[in-house]
C-alpha cells in the first residue's frame, strides 16, 4: 500500500536517484536546494520499500494590496519513476502536499509546471492557471551602471518594485539558490529609479530570469541587463493575463483575497528552474 510522507534518512539515496533520473541534478546541488529552502526535505510515496514519486515543498507568501499576506507552499521538483508513471502516484503526492500545507495553517500551493502541455494535468489537481509574464529576446544592449546583490538586498528591492500589484513574495534562501544556477543577482540604476534582474549565464545563451523597474524605465531596463549578458538570450518581465503567457498555477486552500477573486492573477518570477 502506498504511503505519503517526508522521506526518511535511510530514503535519501532514493530521493537523490529519482531526482537526478528526472531532472539531471547531481545528490550536490539537491543538498544545496534542501539547505536554502526545504530543511524538512522531500515528501514522498513510497511503496514497498521503493521512492516511487517526491516533490519538495519550500515556504512562500503571496502579496495583495490591502490585503494581509497569504502563506503557501511552492511545490517544486515533482517526479515520479518512469516504470510507475500512469498510477496515479503524482496526483496522490500533491494531494498530500496540499494537506500538510493546510496542516501548518496555510492558504495555497503554488508551481510552475515544467512545460505548458502541463497546466492540463495540474489542473486535474485543482491548480488553476494564475501567474504570467512575457517573454522576449534580448535587446540591443546598453552600458550603465549596476551592482551585484546580496539575496537579503535582492528579495528587499523586489518587494519595493513589487508592491503594488499581487504577486509571491521569495524567501533569500530562495534568491540565494537562484543566484547559485549559474546566476547573479544585480541591481540597475535607471532614470526612475532602481530596478532588478536575476541573470542566468548558460554560456552561449543567458536567460533574464525576471526584470523588474519603475514603470517607464522598460526599455531601458531591457538594454540595460541585455549588456550584463554579453550574448544572445531570453527576457522574461511582468504581464497580464491578456498580453503574458501562464507560467504558474495555484490550488487554493482556503477563501483568496478579494481582490485575488476580482482579478485571479498576479506574478511569480523565480521558478527556482
Amino acid at each position: 500500500m502506498a504511503e505519503c510522507r517526508h522521506a526518511r534518512p535511510q530514503e535519501r539515496e532514493q530521493t537523490h536517484q529519482l531526482w537526478r533520473k528526472v531532472f539531471g541534478d547531481e545528490p550536490q546541488a539537491q543538498e544545496a536546494f534542501y539547505d536554502l529552502c526545504a530543511p524538512q526535505g522531500p515528501l514522498v510515496l513510497v511503496e514497498e520499500g521503493q521512492v516511487e514519486s517526491m516533490l519538495v515543498l519550500t515556504p512562500v507568501s503571496l502579496a495583495c494590496p490591502a490585503a494581509a499576506p497569504c502563506q503557501g507552499t511552492y511545490l517544486y521538483a515533482l517526479a515520479t519513476n518512469p516504470h510507475s508513471r500512469g498510477k496515479g502516484y503524482a496526483a496522490q503526492l500533491m494531494d498530500a502536499a496540499a494537506q500538510w500545507t493546510a496542516d501548518q495553517g496555510m492558504d495555497f500551493v503554488c508551481t510552475v509546471p515544467a512545460a505548458p502541455s502541463l497546466f492540463q494535468f495540474f489542473g486535474k489537481n485543482s491548480f488553476e492557471p494564475a501567474f504570467y509574464h512575457l517573454r522576449t529576446p534580448l535587446p540591443a544592449p546598453q552600458e550603465g551602471p549596476w551592482q551585484e546583490l546580496t539575496p537579503q538586498e535582492y528579495v528587499a528591492l523586489r518587494e519595493e518594485l513589487l508592491g503594488g500589484i499581487p504577486h509571491i513574495v521569495h524567501t533569500p534562501g530562495q534568491a540565494a539558490f537562484e543566484g547559485q544556477l549559474h546566476g547573479t543577482l544585480y541591481r540597475l540604476d535607471l532614470t526612475h529609479g532602481p530596478g532588478c534582474a536575476v541573470v542566468e549565464d548558460w554560456g552561449k545563451f543567458h536567460i533574464v530570469k525576471e526584470l523588474l523597474c519603475l514603470p517607464g524605465d522598460e526599455e531601458e531596463g531591457g538594454r540595460r541587463v541585455a549588456h550584463l549578458c554579453h550574448g544572445p538570450g531570453e527576457l522574461r518581465t511582468p504581464a497580464g493575463r491578456a498580453e503574458g503567457a501562464p507560467f504558474g498555477a495555484i490550488r487554493w486552500l482556503t477563501e483568496p483575497p478579494a481582490l485575488w477573486q476580482q482579478t485571479r492573477r498576479g506574478y511569480l518570477g523565480l521558478a527556482l528552474d
